[in-house]
C-alpha cells in the first residue's frame, strides 16, 4: 500500500498532467478527501481557488469514458446540481469545482427531509437533456458474469450460482420493461451526495439514459432502504401516494441493483489493488440480499 506522501506526490504529478503546468502543480496544496471506495479525490488550493481532483485508479474501469463523463456532469452542472468540470485528461483524470458540503452518509440519504430534497434534485436531472449510452441491464450483467472473478466466486460464496440466475432474469425482464427516458446518475450511494445546504451530485462514471425508477432503486438499494422508506421514496418523487404495483416494480430494480452492485463488488476485489474496499460492499450487500 502506498504512504501519504507517496499517494501525495501521485496526486501533484496528476495534478500536473491535467493542468499541463509543473509551476501550477507544485505551488498548489492537495488535502486528501473523505468519501468513495478509493479515497481518489483530493482539494486543490491554488491562488485563491478550490478544486476537486479526482484522480484514476488502474484495474477499475468506468462505465463512461471521461469526455462524455464531463459533458455530462457540465449538463447537471448547468442547471445547479453538479460542481462544473473545469478539466480532464485521458487517463481519467478529473478537475472540478469544489462545492465546500460534507458527502451524506447512508442515514442522511434515509433521512426524511433529505429523501424530499434529493427526489427534488433527481427530478430536475431526469429533466436534462444528455448524449448517453443507454441503460442495457442483460448486457452489463452478462460483462460480470462472463467475468473469470464471477466464477470463481461460486467457489466462495454459496448463493453466488442462484443470484447469477436471478440477475439476468431480471436484467431481461429490466430491457423488456423499461423505456429509456432519462438522464439518470446510476450510482446513488450517499458518498456521491454533496450537501453545503444545497445538494450537489458528483462522480457521473456510470450516467445513463434510463428510465428514472433506476435512480430510485440505486439510491434505495446502495443505501440500505426498507420497504416503508422506499415507499417514502416513490411518494416524494411522484408527489403522490405510489400505487401497489409501483412499489412491487420498485423493489424489484432494488433487487437488481442490489445483485449488480454483489457482482461488481465480486470483480473488483479480484482486480483492484486494494480489495479491502470491496470486501466490505460484499459483505454488505450479502446481508442485503439475505434480508430482500
Amino acid at each position: 500500500m502506498r504512504t501519504a506522501s507517496a499517494s501525495a506526490e501521485a496526486a501533484r504529478a496528476e495534478l500536473e498532467h491535467v493542468l499541463g503546468d509543473p509551476r501550477e502543480a507544485y505551488d498548489a496544496a492537495l488535502t486528501p478527501l473523505v468519501g468513495g471506495t478509493h479515497r481518489r479525490s483530493w482539494l486543490v488550493v491554488l491562488a485563491g481557488r478550490r478544486w476537486v481532483l479526482r484522480t484514476p485508479v488502474a484495474g477499475i474501469h468506468a462505465l463512461l469514458d471521461i469526455e462524455t463523463e464531463a459533458r455530462a456532469m457540465n449538463a447537471a452542472a448547468r442547471a445547479g446540481i453538479a460542481p462544473p468540470v473545469i478539466a480532464t485528461a485521458q487517463n481519467g483524470t478529473l478537475l472540478t469545482e469544489y462545492r465546500a458540503g460534507a458527502p451524506w452518509t447512508a442515514s442522511d440519504a434515509r433521512h426524511p427531509r433529505n429523501v424530499e430534497r434529493l427526489a427534488a434534485t433527481l427530478r430536475t436531472l431526469h429533466s436534462l437533456a444528455a448524449e448517453l449510452p443507454v441503460f442495457a441491464a442483460e448486457r452489463v450483467a452478462a460483462a460480470y458474469l462472463a467475468a473469470p472473478a464471477a466464477a470463481s466466486a461460486g467457489e466462495r460464496h454459496e448463493h453466488a450460482a442462484r443470484w447469477g440466475d436471478e440477475l439476468l432474469a431480471l436484467a431481461r425482464g429490466y430491457d423488456a420493461r423499461y423505456a429509456p427516458t432519462a438522464f439518470c446518475h446510476n450510482d446513488l450511494v450517499a458518498a456521491n451526495v454533496i450537501d453545503d445546504g444545497e445538494l450537489a451530485l458528483v462522480d457521473f462514471e456510470y450516467a445513463v439514459r434510463a428510465d428514472p425508477l433506476l435512480d430510485l432503486a440505486s439510491l434505495a438499494g446502495m443505501n440500505g432502504f426498507n420497504r416503508a422508506e422506499q415507499r417514502a421514496l416513490l411518494a416524494a418523487y411522484r408527489r403522490a401516494a405510489p400505487a401497489a404495483a409501483e412499489l412491487a416494480e420498485l423493489a424489484s430494480l432494488v433487487r437488481l441493483v442490489r445483485l449488480m452492485a454483489w457482482f461488481w463488488a465480486v470483480l473488483g476485489e479480484a482486480n483492484a489493488a486494494d480489495s479491502a474496499p470491496y470486501s466490505q460492499y460484499l459483505a454488505k450487500f450479502s446481508a442485503d440480499l439475505r434480508q430482500d
